[in-house]
């Protein structure tokens, strides 16, 4: 009886490790990001509960007077948060999985309108309008802003980044740590140069947190993933991250890149476009998942 069954269970693996083995191309290997999702939840219900409250206002500055003392190490954190920078560094790692970059995109998108929106209708001063400039603790490390505090679009875009670069990984690895851990310490970084409240990094990481799933699944993703596979989409890309290293290295973004950091920009860059340069040479693959 069980020598009869044996061959049916080994053609039943092999059936299994088949379809597992063919699982399209950009399919999320978890379904859905339950955790992700809820501790953004959680953090946008904290920080909407948090804002203009004392309590938001100490936290930020017992934050600052802890760690107040690195001001470069913060202002490099606080750059590598802004949009452009978040963009090129997922291009220039995902010249195999280009379904990131359009998932990005779209977040930036989406996720811009969303955050000017919320600036524009929310009026929250930022918190150098609150304390000026005498107050003996609170400073500001590089441009003052004044308004427009309520969200952080640093932090939506720092953790839009690091969500769509660990969204495909099937099991926890060093680097899938080290970018949650940037994300974490690029949105603290908006409180230490003064950009910020605590309540503005909350509703904004968890927007990111939010956008980075929700737009990989759109089928407008699956499209331009598909789009961007194409050859000569693929030697544009190439082409253009050089282009936009040397604009983050030449621009004044409220910090003077150090010259250490422009040449690490254009490693990345450099990398980049020799990966996407190479992907030109792959035939077109259909992108499996909507």
């Amino acid at each position: 009886m069980s020598a009869k069954a044996n061959p049916p269970c080994r053609h039943l693996q092999s059936l299994a490790m088949l379809l597992a083995s063919t699982r399209p191309q950009g399919a999320l290997l978890t379904p859905t990001p339950w955790l992700a999702w809820s501790l953004a939840c959680v953090a946008m219900i904290l920080g909407a509960v948090l804002a203009g409250r004392d309590l938001d206002r100490q936290m930020l500055l017992d934050i600052q007077t802890q760690l107040r003392h690195w001001p470069v190490p913060w202002a490099f954190l606080t750059w590598s948060g802004l949009g452009i920078c978040g963009f090129v560094l997922l291009t220039s790692l995902s010249a195999q999985e280009p379904r990131r970059v359009a998932a990005l995109i779209l977040a930036l998108l989406i996720g811009g309108v969303i955050v000017h929106a919320m600036k524009r209708t929310l009026h929250v001063d930022r918190p150098a309008t609150y304390f000026g400039p005498d107050h003996p603790v609170f400073q500001v490390i590089g441009k003052v802003l004044k308004k427009g505090s309520m969200p952080s679009g640093h932090s939506a875009t720092a953790w839009a980044v690091a969500a769509l670069l660990v969204l495909q990984e099937g099991r926890a690895t060093i680097w899938r740590h080290l970018w949650w851990i940037l994300a974490a310490l690029q949105a603290i970084s908006r409180l230490v140069v003064g950009a910020h409240w605590p309540s503005d990094v909350l509703v904004g990481s968890g927007m990111g947190l939010l956008l980075a799933p929700l737009t990989w699944r759109l089928q407008a993703s699956a499209r331009l993933a598909h789009w961007l596979r194409r050859p000569q989409v693929c030697k544009v890309v190439a082409l253009s991250l050089p282009g936009f290293g040397l604009y983050l290295c030449l621009s004044r973004q409220g910090w003077e890149v150090p010259l250490g950091v422009q040449l690490g920009v254009m490693a990345l860059c450099a990398w980049g476009a020799w990966s996407w340069w190479q992907a030109s040479a792959r035939p077109t693959m259909r992108e499996g998942a909507a």
